[in-house]
């Protein structure tokens, strides 16, 4: 669609034709985000009488198998970041956030934004077993910066979870370590300020640059969180875990599929020809 055309020559059709131009998935729904923010603007100031992009169709991206990490892959992401911490750079050595950050995703199956909200008073070390509570979230706005927001991502993300031990350990060792801060977090930065989740995201990538793991993410631990839980329990406690309301989410998009299949040898021998059979017996 070139441009200099009137806004009621904006049809869907020409809009169609431009979002489907674009050469990614991406790039498509972020055009069309746009497209239908200008519009909206347009339909407010009785320019137009409704929105054409509201018209075109439905995009589909391409949907991808989920993926876990296996136990040997977290070995090799922990070697990574190891490596990461130990390498020569100028300006201060890092902290211990990032490895004990991954930590707590693998301990709890939080969302990043959950993690790195948790506060001391969210944690009780005391209980059978310890537990934390998860009641907010990382947020960072223009004009507002970055703050807690008081709730999570749903009412169902309002949760208790039990600790594993090596979670506690973690814990334990930063409520020694740790200097005191103003908002009493568990994850603060050198200024005593609370972590991007953006910031904390671009050290990942950093972190994964060269191993092999492009595809890891913040949420594939969560992925792999729910995955295991699944194999072990089943996906309604995969679910009440992680946050959702039901499992229905969780088994379409963080459960990694299980491609193996039960052993029916001894029920599938019954199709064995009478002379196989008689030679088995003998």
């Amino acid at each position: 669609m070139s441009g200099n055309i009137r806004l009621r020559e904006a049809t869907a059709g020409r809009l169609e034709r431009l979002i489907r131009s674009q050469d990614s998935h991406s790039r498509r729904k972020k055009t069309k985000t746009v497209l239908k923010m200008m519009f909206d603007a347009a339909v407010i100031d009785d320019a137009l009488p409704a929105n054409p992009v509201s018209s075109t169709s439905r995009l589909r991206g391409q949907k991808k198998d989920v993926q876990a990490l296996s136990v040997e892959d977290l070995n090799a992401v922990r070697s990574a970041v190891d490596s990461w911490m130990t390498k020569k750079r100028p300006g201060p050595k890092p902290n211990q956030d990032m490895p004990d950050i991954i930590d707590l995703l693998l301990a709890t199956g939080c969302r990043i934004g959950e993690v790195l909200a948790i506060r001391w008073t969210d944690i009780d070390l005391s209980a059978t077993p310890p537990t934390v509570s998860i009641s907010g979230t990382i947020k960072t706005e223009t004009g507002k910066g970055t703050y807690r927001k008081p709730k999570p991502k749903s009412d169902a993300s309002k949760r208790t979870i039990a600790l594993p031990p090596f979670a506690v350990d973690v814990l334990m060792r930063r409520r020694i370590e740790q200097r005191p801060n103003h908002y009493n977090a568990v994850f603060a930065t050198r200024n005593g300020t609370w972590h991007q989740v953006g910031n904390i995201e671009r050290r990942w990538r950093t972190i994964r640059a060269d191993t092999g793991f492009d595809w890891v993410t913040p949420h594939t631990f969560r992925k792999t969180v729910a995955t295991l839980i699944d194999r072990l329990v089943d996906s309604d406690t995969a679910a009440r875990v992680l946050g959702h309301s039901s499992d229905a989410i969780t088994k379409e998009f963080y459960i990694e599929k299980d491609r193996t299949t039960p052993d029916v040898t001894h029920i599938l021998q019954s199709f064995a020809g009478k002379a196989t059979t008689t030679k088995s017996d003998a």
